[in-house]
Parts: C-alpha cells; structure tokens; sequence
C-alpha cells in the first residue's frame, strides 16, 4: 500500500470520508435542521384561525411532531455518515438507505403530480387547488425533495463503498421506506382521524 492509499484508510481498514462527501453531509444536516425548524415555528405559532383546519389544530401538532422527529434523526444519521468510525455502522447504514429511499419515493410522487397536472393529463389536487394551482413556490417544493433525495443517495452510496456495509442493511432500508411514508401519509392521518383529531 503506497503512502496516498494509506492516508485514504483509517486504523478499521474502512475508506476514509472525502472532503466532498463531508460537504454534502452538512448540506444534507442543514437541510433536515431548516427543515426541522419550519415544523417547529408551525407548531409553536399554530395554524390560522381562519384556516377551514384550525378545528384540527391538536391533531396536526401530533403529526408535526412525529415528522420532526425523523427530520432530527435524519440530520444526526447525515453527520454520523461522514463520521471515520463509531460503533452502529449498520444502523446508520440502513437509515441512510430509508431516508434516501424515503425521499427519493415522494420525490418521484411529486414529480409525476406536478408533470401531470402541468400537462393537463391529472387534475389539479386538492392541495395544488389550495396553493393557488402550479407556481414558482410549488416548483421549489419538488426541487427542494430532489436535492434532499440526492445528498442522502450520496451518503447512502459513500457510506456502503466505505465501510462496505452487508445488503441486508440496503435491502432493510430501502425496503422499509415505503412503509414509513405510508405511516406518515395514512395511517397517522386515518388514527388521528379516527380520534377526532383530523377530518376523517
């Protein structure tokens, strides 16, 4: 092994994080904290009190809070993934694999409703009715996903390349990311529903 290869591996034998995979660490915890820092000032400002939701306002905070947790998890899982070592490689490598799954998943939702309802083949949903139909803040919420999908699918990728991470860790993760969004988009919706705490 000749002195530039050695440099690039730590004392576990695992490949060294580049600096560039470092900065899209970062990018991708700032994402996750912004974004975590938006559900926090709507849960403590609350919704509008003429909005047709405010009768609902518990049940949302319920779900505002169970999101923010996973976009907290999200940032210490993105700073652990350029970490040189710790002790729950396996962990980190499955919840990468979900979170970049997760996102890429809703992303490509996004995508089709907005390519859709662009191109006259969808109509418009209740949601894009509500934001006043396709606009440059609508776009920027497509792209914003995308950019979060993308930095997580780097971390993913760098992190099974480095620590070579088992399958199983990317088949889990992957796997289980359409059963989260479905926890996130249904059934919490259809419990809080259920309770009386959102339309049913």
């Amino acid at each position: 092994m000749d002195g530039v290869t050695a440099q690039m591996v730590d004392t576990t034998g695992d490949l060294a994080t580049p600096w560039w995979v470092r900065v899209v660490g970062f990018g991708a915890a700032a994402w996750c904290l912004g974004f975590a820092g938006e559900s926090v000032w709507d849960i403590v400002t609350g919704l509008d009190p003429t909005s047709r939701f405010a009768a609902y306002g518990s049940g949302l905070a319920v779900a505002m809070i169970f999101v923010l947790v996973l976009k907290l998890v999200g940032a210490v899982v993105a700073v652990a993934a350029i970490q040189p070592r710790h002790a729950y490689k396996r962990v980190v490598a499955t919840v990468l694999w979900g979170a970049f799954g997760l996102l890429a998943l809703y992303s490509a939702g996004n995508v089709i409703i907005t390519v859709g309802t662009l191109t006259g083949l969808m109509e418009p949903s209740a949601a894009w009715q509500a934001a006043g139909g396709v606009s440059v803040k609508a776009l920027l919420y497509v792209l914003f996903f995308l950019a979060g999908a993308a930095m997580f699918g780097v971390l993913a990728i760098s992190y099974h390349r480095r620590h070579r991470s088992r399958w199983t860790s990317v088949a889990l993760g992957i796997a289980g990311a359409p059963v989260l969004l479905a926890i996130v988009l249904v059934v919490i919706p259809a419990i809080l529903g259920h309770l009386g705490l959102l339309p049913s």
